[in-house]
């Protein structure tokens, strides 16, 4: 009776998850890569302390109080389960009953690591542990651990059959990371249910579904080096569909030599590598009139101009500032609701297509201009690029655009008061060459055929960082303000 019992309990419970499939996972790579890369972050803003509070948090994680120490250069893997069905189905409740599976680099051996969880039973194959990953509902909870016939690996899951199922990615966990930190996967499954997801809201665009429902895979890492925090994507797209059509043909040399000096933000797209309805005149120029009837004239202070060079945006700071002071009581009445509804409604009906002529756009300040060229910048932020054949590249700089505002920021100070703000006037005024450079291209090696890096240089994030505690430190009072009486 008891094995009847115990039979009908194992088949309750097989198909109580039998509907689970994986969705994607997560790769984190070894406690002490992810250190140095905090460590890296931290000099990057000026704050080392912060970086040290987070390297003690990722030596104290779960994992690692239930497993022991990782091995060293080898990542841990995070499987996702979601009831994909059922997603489908609900929207709403697409991640109710979620769940995740880690596989573990182990350093102890079995023995060693039972004796960390006096009490576990063995069935079948399988550990049952008592508790959770956290160590905590010891009486309620079980973990299922199962490990790799060598030993090595370890996995852990509230379902026995995802522990047995991980086992079989110890050859995805071993994928080296290149350096990344971190790497997310998004299996075609997962898709699905965002499409389901997507289709379920009002507020989604038909465009961004349909992008969505031609993903067959798509991939994101994470990486900080010395040359900044960087984020690389690849994707594979169902053939037929307007993004598997993008990027077939790479842009001609030289790129962003249009720019010159005084862009703060650049981009070269090659032909049919992707419609944009503002590149058309007339969509322009609705948009144009459109903000004007609703009480904001943007002709005031942006210049829009079309030339053989390329697509120009030129701000007249000044102007804006004296737009935005002198017309304050106007732009308080501007009814942003009613804005945004009219905006849905230009922008309604427009589809998006590969087939799309090359264009290069660029944003500048009026009267600013860098040091350096755009092309410089760019080559100098994203080097990687060299040698390959990008069909996108776009380059922006946040300390460019601090340093065009700077002269106009300190003319609003009164001369009186502009002592105490020199630290936060000399941190705007510090322009780096290195800023954010993105780069598409077409690969021919690999699952995912579309690539994408894009990189916020250290130097972009030391120049912003430091406006900041600038800013920040003049609300800190100083040992001579501080009342001892």
């Amino acid at each position: 009776m008891k094995r009847l019992i115990a039979a009908v309990l194992a088949a309750v419970s097989l198909s109580a998850v039998a509907a689970l499939e994986r969705v994607g996972s997560i790769q984190m790579a070894d406690v002490k890569s992810q250190g140095e890369a905090v460590a890296k972050v931290g000099k990057m803003i000026g704050n080392p302390f912060a970086a040290a509070a987070l390297s003690a948090a990722l030596a104290d994680m779960p994992t690692v109080k239930f497993f022991g120490p990782a091995r060293a250069e080898t990542s841990t893997l995070y499987l996702v389960f979601v009831d994909t069905e059922k997603a489908v189905k609900d929207p709403e409740s697409a991640f109710d009953g979620a769940e995740y599976t880690v596989l573990y680099p182990l350093t102890v051996s079995k023995e060693e690591f039972l004796k960390r969880h006096p009490g576990s039973v063995e069935t079948n194959g399988l550990f049952a542990v008592k508790g959770d990953l956290e160590g905590e509902d010891l009486d309620e909870e079980k973990t299922y651990v199962a490990f790799s016939a060598d030993g090595k690996w370890a996995t852990a899951s509230k379902k026995p059959e995802h522990a047995r199922l991980a086992v079989a990615d110890v050859k995805a966990a071993e994928e080296q990371m290149g350096g990344e930190a971190v790497r997310l996967r998004i299996e075609q499954n997962a898709v699905k249910m965002l499409v389901a997801i997507a289709k379920s809201s009002a507020d989604i665009k038909p465009d961004l579904i349909a992008h969505l429902e031609s993903i067959k895979s798509l991939s994101l890492g994470l990486k900080v080096s010395d040359l900044g925090v960087d984020l690389s994507v690849g994707a594979a797209f169902a053939e037929g569909s307007e993004l598997a059509k993008c990027g077939l043909k790479p842009l001609d040399g030289g790129p962003l030599a249009f720019a010159g000096k005084g862009a703060i933000f650049a981009a070269a797209r090659a032909e049919n590598s992707g419609s944009n309805m503002w590149d058309k005149d007339e969509k322009w120029n609705e948009m144009v009139a459109l903000l004007k009837k609703n009480g904001i004239d943007l002709c005031k202070f942006l210049v829009r101009e079309k030339s053989a060079a390329g697509l120009f945006y030129t701000f007249d700071v000044a102007a804006l500032f004296k737009y935005v002071t002198e017309g304050m009581e106007e732009l308080s009445k501007v009814d942003f609701e009613k804005l945004g509804k009219d905006f849905d409604k230009l922008v309604e009906g427009e589809k998006f297509t590969a087939s799309s002529p090359a264009v290069s756009e660029a944003v500048r300040v009026k009267g600013f201009e860098s040091q350096w060229t755009a092309s410089e910048r760019f080559a100098s932020t994203l080097p990687e690029v060299d040698g390959k054949k990008p069909f996108f590249v776009s380059f922006t700089s946040l300390t460019s655009l601090a340093k065009a505002l700077a002269p106009h920021i300190v003319a609003q100070v009164p001369e009186d008061h502009r002592e105490p703000l020199k630290p936060v006037f000399d941190a705007l005024d510090a322009e780096a060459k290195n800023g954010i450079a993105a780069a598409c291209w077409r690969s021919d090696s690999g699952e995912q055929p579309v690539r994408m890096m894009l990189r916020i240089s250290m130097d972009e994030i030391r120049g912003v960082s430091g406006i900041v505690n600038a800013a920040m430190s003049l609300g800190t009072p100083s040992a001579e303000d501080d009342d001892l009486d």
